[in-house]
């Protein structure tokens, strides 16, 4: 197996446990949008995972196919947090400068794992 391919296993195992704790063990409250987007995106980061370790020979267009999943999760939530931010923000002024403070810390907590990660995995996998 190419240690590309090791890579994305790895990182792909490590998100999909990071998203299901994260939703499931972390939040303090369940909304289902939430729930069913991000249990499809963990279970299918731990399926890559072990598809690529069997070294299945659909794993690499699985993973890609996840990774471009993850990157419009990414897209979608960063634009939702930005549009949350500025709406706080205009709306109730320095009262929702807090929220805003909030929205912004979010989107800097989840950037790097469903925007930069997915984009690296890409590039990864591309290579073979």
């Amino acid at each position: 197996m190419p240690l590309e391919h090791k890579l994305v296993a790895v990182t792909h195992a490590l998100l999909g446990c990071l998203i299901l704790v994260g939703i499931w063990l972390a939040l303090p409250a369940r909304h289902l949008p939430v729930d069913l987007t991000g249990t499809a995106a963990g279970v299918g980061a731990l399926a890559s995972s072990l598809a690529l370790g069997s070294r299945r020979p659909w794993a690499p267009r699985f993973a890609r196919l996840l990774c471009w999943g993850l990157l419009a999760i990414g897209a979608a939530l960063s634009t939702a947090l930005a549009w949350t931010a500025a709406h706080l923000a205009g709306l109730y002024g320095p009262v929702g400068s807090g929220g805003a403070l909030l929205m912004g810390t979010i989107g800097v907590l989840v950037a790097p794992y469903l925007v930069g990660l997915p984009v690296l995995q890409l590039s990864w996998l591309r290579r073979r």
